[in-house]
């Protein structure tokens, strides 16, 4: 099926932005650079209130046989609505066998700054900043959300068996993309990670293309 394409953005390195996915619209993440991971989440646009909840989605698809931590099929809001925000459709990277268990996503939190003040980078940009300008986009303050349960996408991370968090370069590559279904009007809000001191972005930050598209 033909596809038109509503909108489509790159977003520089470092920064963070909203865009608007109707329902039945694709909402497509596209690696412009390389190897570049992007930390999402998705409110209700018509409720703000009602956002993805991560760890909550993690145990429903674990529940349904679906998915788990590193990996989603069905994003859900977080309770009291607990309604499905929007379904992965096509993952390049996730889908095939370069991602294995933990190639395309990990649902966890974002780095923020007191983690990196604790990893003795005080002033380091996070995405707890990028976050922070792009829900002014849309007249909100960051503590009006909870923005920390979030979807990492590509970030090839993972719990280690003393419990600590493990993290390896994304096996994203130039030019591979992961689409959401939006099965409601939603506000996709977007970081491309900052960070370049960690595996997570192969240690250089780079910019992310984002398209909004629906059949034609």
């Amino acid at each position: 099926m033909a596809e038109n394409i509503i909108e489509d953005i790159v977003v520089p390195r470092c920064s963070g932005k909203t865009m608007k996915v109707n329902k039945g619209q694709v909402f497509r993440v596209i690696a412009h650079e390389g190897k570049q991971v992007v930390d999402l989440t998705f409110l209700n646009a018509s409720n703000y209130k009602e956002h993805f909840a991560a760890e909550h989605s993690a145990v429903l698809n674990s529940m349904q046989g679906i998915g788990g931590y590193y990996r989603l099929n069905k994003l859900y809001s977080k309770p009291p609505y607990e309604n499905v925000m929007a379904k992965v459709i096509s993952d390049s990277v996730g889908d095939g066998d370069r991602g294995g268990e933990r190639g395309g996503h990990f649902m966890m939190c974002h780095c923020s700054k007191r983690l990196l003040d604790h990893l003795g980078m005080p002033g380091t940009r996070t995405c707890s900043d990028n976050f922070a300008d792009a829900f002014k986009e849309i007249g909100l303050n960051q503590e009006d959300t909870y923005d920390e349960t979030i979807f990492n996408v590509w970030m090839q991370s993972w719990i280690g068996e003393d419990g600590g968090m493990c993290s390896a370069p994304p096996l994203v590559e130039e030019g591979d993309s992961i689409d959401f279904l939006a099965e409601m009007d939603l506000i996709a809000v977007i970081s491309v990670c900052p960070d370049e001191t960690s595996p997570c972005n192969d240690f250089k930050a780079k910019a992310l293309r984002f398209q909004v598209l629906e059949e034609g």
